[in-house]
């Protein structure tokens, strides 16, 4: 087992799919007291995202050890948003077959993910994607790894700023420990039963 991938959606998570909220704009201060990004950048009224966030993620994947992957229904021409956006390299990013039912009956992101994380082997993974929302057999599997962690964020809202603070603090602890963070029981929680 070695590095970490990313696996990240566009639509729902990078792309948000609802209005900005007044204020958003960067001229007016965002709230304090909300989980948002203090401004959001638009292409044609089709693309919506915040800038804070595009840089924050490029400093995740600046890592040697962090690989990103678009798994996206956008497939091939998520390089397209990618690079409209400023994500690092993104053009040069694999993206893993997204659309429709796979041969075996599931969701074609959940085969494609299980089966990429099967052949590279990664310490720990991050999967996201507001579709998870709607698919437990995908995120029950994430659980059960012990090394990859699903977020699934609300699509009008895509991918909070609490949200990525704390996928960057799994990734510090993945990148401290050489191990998942996921593998360790959280105060509170019950540990897993092992077989004896």
């Amino acid at each position: 087992m070695s590095g970490i991938n990313i696996y990240l959606d566009i639509d729902g998570v990078l792309n948000r799919y609802g209005p900005v909220r007044k204020g958003r704009s960067g001229v007016d201060p965002a709230d304090p007291e909300a989980d948002e990004w203090p401004a959001y950048t638009s292409s044609g009224g089709v693309l919506v995202w915040p800038p804070e966030m595009i840089v924050r993620i490029n400093r995740l994947i600046a890592a040697d050890d962090v690989t990103p992957y678009w798994l996206t229904t956008w497939e091939s021409d998520a390089a397209v948003f990618g690079e409209q956006v400023g994500l690092e390299g993104s053009a040069d990013w694999t993206w893993l077959p997204s659309v429709g039912i796979a041969g075996d009956g599931r969701w074609q992101k959940y085969a494609s993910i299980r089966e990429h994380v099967e052949q590279t082997d990664p310490v720990f993974a991050v999967w996201l994607d507001d579709d998870l929302a709607h698919e437990p057999d995908a995120r029950r599997w994430a659980r059960r790894t012990g090394r990859v962690f699903a977020l699934a964020p609300e699509p009008m809202e895509g991918l909070r700023p609490s949200q990525l603070t704390r996928i960057e603090e799994l990734i510090a602890e993945a990148h401290r420990t050489g191990a998942s963070p996921m593998g360790r029981v959280r105060p509170g929680s019950r540990p897993s039963r092992r077989p004896r």
